[in-house]
């Protein structure tokens, strides 16, 4: 139970409940005994009563233990007389299928007593001599109707099972990030026993930033993931471990990356809003694994806000359009072909773009070839004619004007810096 609950949470919506309801409540693990109780939950003073016989304390706990196995036997709350003859229910606390305990509540009664429930009163409680004071006890029990009771199990049945599934959630996220964190180190130890220390300057590192960012512009996951983690290596070498210019550089490529995947057909605000929560974190951590991991658990939710939430129809759509543009660029390919691809219209092809995108089909098309010609001018046996014809220009001079539009200098300029 303590791995499948945040204690302290569901402490603060067990209280709550109580105070709503005005109901006892409790949780109690498969063997009846009490895992814990929020704080100012008192039990009725005809349970108090009960428990001040010492036998009846076990009582109690056998009435739990086989109303929270029938709890977790049948899925769903489960409804019992204890044995002292009150109303109570248990809600079962399922994880992965299995019950791991239940939540108990009640200590009311579903009609007025009458006589003849203080008959069987009498009879669950033979043991008890002073049975006026037990009847006194139980006149002052609250009644509930069985439908109200029903209701208030259910509720309470949802809200278990959502605290649940959240804290299992939580834990897998916090497995994934240890991981994630284990990998990041260990990764930084391969770069320090390497010997990768470069002489020269940030070229190398500043080459490997520049795909990085393609890849997120062009939405490639896979790249993405495996790019970032040898960037993050290169920075850590070049930086000579020092904390202040990793969390600079950290900062810095944090910002990049947003523009990056602002170009890539994310919500401007959304961007901005994401960096003010990411430097938020980083400014608290002082660790550079801690750093890494900032920066790659940015980069990924910005690519995942890229492909937008859900799986609806148009954007399984615009996804299937994005890798077909990636996969075909070199040729030439336009709208029609898109949009023939995908059995729709040029219209309908050209509304998702615009809407999700914020783009034409063509200009995305026109991005990802001035990309892919950014990749292909390290290859000096290339000539800019030649790169001009692989990702998809019929006309140099062409390609030439759309290069510099999009990265301000002709490719004859930009590939002399590179070498």
């Amino acid at each position: 139970m303590n791995e499948s609950l945040d204690k302290d949470y569901l402490l603060d919506v067990m209280g709550s409940f109580s105070k709503a309801t005005g109901l006892y409540i409790e949780a109690v693990n498969n063997e009846g005994e009490s895992y814990f109780e929020p704080n100012n939950v008192e039990r009725s003073e005809f349970c108090k009563f009960i428990r001040s016989y010492g036998k009846c304390n076990e009582k109690c706990k056998e009435s739990y233990r086989v109303a929270s196995l029938e709890a977790g036997k049948w899925e769903e709350p489960y409804f019992f007389r204890c044995h002292a003859g009150i109303v109570i229910w248990a809600v079962p606390i399922i994880v992965r299928g299995a019950s791991v305990g239940s939540i108990i509540c009640g200590q009311v009664l579903m009609w007025e007593p009458d006589e003849f429930f203080f008959q069987e009163l009498k009879e669950f409680n033979s043991g008890i001599k002073e049975f006026d004071t037990l009847k006194e006890k139980a006149m002052k029990l609250e009644i509930i109707s069985p439908n109200r009771i029903q209701a208030v199990a259910d509720t309470l049945f949802i809200v278990v099972n959502y605290l649940v599934k959240r804290n299992i959630c939580i834990l897998e996220n916090k497995d994934a990030s240890r991981l994630l964190m284990q990998k990041i180190r260990q990764d930084l130890e391969d770069r320090k026993k390497s010997n990768l220390h470069e002489k020269d300057d940030y070229n190398s590192y500043l080459k490997k930033e520049r795909k990085l960012l393609s890849y997120i512009r062009l939405g490639d996951k896979m790249k993405i993931k495996n790019t970032i983690l040898n960037l993050l290596g290169d920075l850590y070498v070049k930086a000579g471990g020092d904390k202040n210019i990793i969390k600079l550089r950290t900062i810095e490529l944090a910002s990049l990356i947003s523009r990056a995947a602002v170009d890539g057909g994310l919500d401007g605000e959304l961007a901005m809003s994401m960096m003010e929560d990411f430097n938020k974190e980083i400014c608290k951590v002082d660790n550079i694994e801690c750093f890494f991991y900032e920066i790659y658990d940015v980069a990924r939710d910005f690519l995942d806000k890229i492909f937008i939430l859900g799986d609806e129809k148009h954007i399984s759509l615009l996804k299937k359009a994005r890798n077909f543009i990636i996969e075909n660029y070199s040729k030439p390919i336009k709208i029609d072909d898109v949009a023939q691809y995908l059995f729709i219209s040029k219209s309908h092809l050209s509304r998702l773009f615009r809407k999700e995108l914020d783009c034409t089909v063509n200009d995305y098309i026109t991005r990802v070839r001035v990309e892919k010609a950014v990749e292909l001018m390290k290859k000096r046996e290339l000539s800019i004619k030649d790169i001009s014809n692989r990702v998809g220009f019929k006309s140099q001079s062409y390609f030439t004007k759309v290069f510099k539009k999009h990265i301000d200098v002709k490719p004859v300029v930009y590939r002399n810096k590179l070498f």
